[in-house]
Formats: structure tokens, sequence, C-alpha cells
């Protein structure tokens, strides 16, 4: 019945979309693509019923006040009963989405990298990154584009219309209108960081230990008993906090708090994603210190290469133990062995569990152990 094949091909459409959204593009279009598909939603299925992921429902309103709501254990179900038609459909707009997908991400790529090379001309760092991208064909090379992209200190949710030069050009603009409230906020995080490693005798020589192992950028975790929290977090329940994955972690009667760490210059660094939070960094380390007394510290630094097994960036991995007393910041760091042993032990069963791929665990001077291949 035409009627039926139309509703199911529209299923199917929604299927592969929220797939796609799920598992991300990292397919291989030379094998199965459906057992590729059904392997990774078991993945997935599996982790959220052990708690360690949260697996959106997707709804869907089709005219009248009628909603279609699925999760992945639908398009699951559907993947091992569906009929071989069926399935033959569902490979075939996989494919077709899939190499749509590709190539959007691949403009993303050309136009952050022309974006990125434009914002170092203008002398000061300004963060880009394009978040969501679509576009549709008007006509000959015009677009009609639908993009959310960071920009300096403020997220861009619009559209545009126009070529792909002339979208890259908006950005530009947009770029170098940011670029003034960004040097301000350069300005103000150099003088924060200048007033509390004056007023904070160690916190210097703590921040210029972490800062000598950055390439480009790193992640830095803090965990203590009692942290603070940034002033842009003050009006927001820690609740909405970890829902929104700003950073915050609790463990028990433990807390930990992530901050971005990006090289925007040779001898400079940022703290934090969001550029309001630059200036904030160096206060709220020294009040975390203060409260807990006692905090543990996680660098991982991205280097430039690529891991041959995963495929993944190789990371350094450095813990420090700081303590602050008497208005004093001293820092012990872990040996590379402590910190491996950390990391491969399960606190709760004491067993021993595999270790993260692509990490080197680093200690003081050359100390070393490798978990990367053919290291």
């Amino acid at each position: 019945m035409p009627g039926r094949d139309a509703g199911d091909l529209r299923r199917i459409k929604w299927y592969v979309d929220y797939v796609l959204d799920l598992i991300g593009i990292e397919l291989d279009e030379n094998g199965d693509l459906v057992a590729q598909v059904r392997d990774r939603l078991e993945e997935t299925v599996e982790e959220a019923r052990r708690g360690e992921v949260v697996i959106p429902e997707e709804s869907i309103y089709i005219g009248r006040g009628r909603e279609v709501s699925f999760d992945a254990e639908d398009v699951l179900r559907f993947l091992k009963e569906a009929q071989p038609g069926q399935l033959e459909v569902f490979r075939r707009e996989l494919l077709r989405e899939l190499r749509r997908r590709r190539k959007l991400s691949e403009e993303i790529g050309r136009i952050e990298r022309a974006v990125r090379e434009y914002a170092k001309s203008l002398g000061v760092y300004v963060p880009f990154s394009i978040l969501e991208y679509d576009r549709f064909r008007l006509w000959g090379d015009r677009y009609h584009f639908i993009f959310k992209a960071e920009i300096g200190a403020h997220k861009y949710l619009d559209e545009f219309e126009g070529t792909f030069d002339e979208l890259i050009e908006f950005f530009k603009r947009t770029v170098r209108k940011e670029s003034r409230e960004i040097y301000n906020l350069v300005n103000k995080a150099r003088s924060e960081r200048s007033s509390w490693t004056g007023k904070v005798d160690g916190l210097s020589k703590l921040l210029s230990e972490l800062e000598s192992h950055v390439i480009e950028t790193a992640i830095l975790t803090v965990t203590g008993p009692k942290l603070a929290r940034p002033s842009t977090w003050r009006d927001l329940d820690d609740g909405v906090v970890m829902a929104m994955d700003m950073g915050l972690e609790k463990a028990g009667d433990w807390e930990a708090i992530k901050w971005d760490m990006t090289r925007i210059g040779p001898s400079e660094i940022v703290y934090g994603a969001n550029p309001y939070l630059w200036p904030e960094f160096y206060r709220w380390f020294v009040e975390s210190a203060r409260l807990s007394n006692v905090l543990s510290i996680i660098l991982r630094s991205f280097r430039r290469e690529i891991d041959d097994l995963t495929g993944l960036p190789v990371k350094e991995l450095r813990g420090y133990v700081v303590n602050m007393s008497e208005g004093k910041i001293v820092y012990r760091q872990l040996t590379a062995r402590e910190l491996f042993e950390a990391h491969t032990t399960d606190p709760a069963t004491g067993e021993r569990i595999e270790p993260e791929p692509a990490v080197i665990y680093c200690g003081p001077g050359n100390d070393r152990i490798y978990s990367v291949r053919g290291a």
C-alpha cells in the first residue's frame, strides 16, 4: 500500500537521523552498516542500563497534535525484527545521510580553519567553533545556512542566505566584532592572575608547572571535599549544572570541576571554555584551596600525535596533590607509577581495570608509563 510504504520510509528516516545523532558518523562504508549500527546501539543501551550514559528519547510532531516518540531500544528492536526489504531501505537511507553529514563536517572544518586563521591576524585569540551546521540549496551556488556557533564570548543560533564564501566572510565580521570584548577579557584575566599570584605564595609556581605541559589545549580536573563555584554558576542549582554538562561532578563526599586550558600565546594560557570565566579562575582556585585545604589535580594535556590503534589524540596525564597551609600553596607531583595505579584500580572493589588507551602517564622529569600503541 502506497500510504503504508510512505509511512515506513518516513519512520526509517527518523531512525537514521536519530542513530547518527547518537553514535556519530564514524562508520565504515565498506563494512555492513546495519550490523555496525546494531552493535553500537547494543553497547549504548547496555551502558544506559548500567547508568553510565543517558539516552535521549526522540519526539516528532507530525500534525494535528500527533506525536511519535521512540528511543534507542525501539530502533534496536526494528533492526533485529525488520524484514529484509526494510533493512535494505534503512541501509540505503543511512548511507545517503552518512555521506551528507560527512560533507557537512568537511565544510565545517574548512570554515573553522579559514576563520581561525583570520582571527590570528587580528592579534587576539578569539574562540570560534561550529556546534551545529546544515544547509539547503536555493539556486546556483546560493544556500540557506542554519548554524549554531560559539564565537568569542557568545553563542549564535542563526540563519544566513548566500554562498559558502559569503558565509565565511559573515563569520569573519562577527569574529572582528567579538574581538573587542575578548581583548578586554584577556587583559582582565592578566590583571587577576597578577593580583592573585602576588597575594598567594606558591600559586605562580604551581601555575607555571601546569602550563609548561600544555602544547595547545588541556583539561584541568580539580577535586576536593568542597569547591567554590564560578560566579556564572551562582544562580544555578548543582543538579542543573551537572545536567547541562558544565564541568561539575560529584562522587560521595568529593566534588570535581573541569576547566579547559587553552594556549593563546607563547607564554599565556586562559582557563575556562567560556571567556567570561578566564578572569574568574584564579579567585576560584584560591577559594577552593582554602575551602578544601587539600586538592587533587589531574592535568590531561593533548599532544599533536594520533594513536595508531584508536585514532585518538595522544594525551599526557599528570597528577598533583595541592595543599594550602597558612596562606601558602605547596604541591607534590605523583610519580607515573602512582598515577597509573590510581587510574587502573577500581576504587570500589580494588580490582584492576584496563588502562586508558592513547595515554602517557607522566611523573616528574622523564618518568613515563605508556598506554600507546608501539610505545
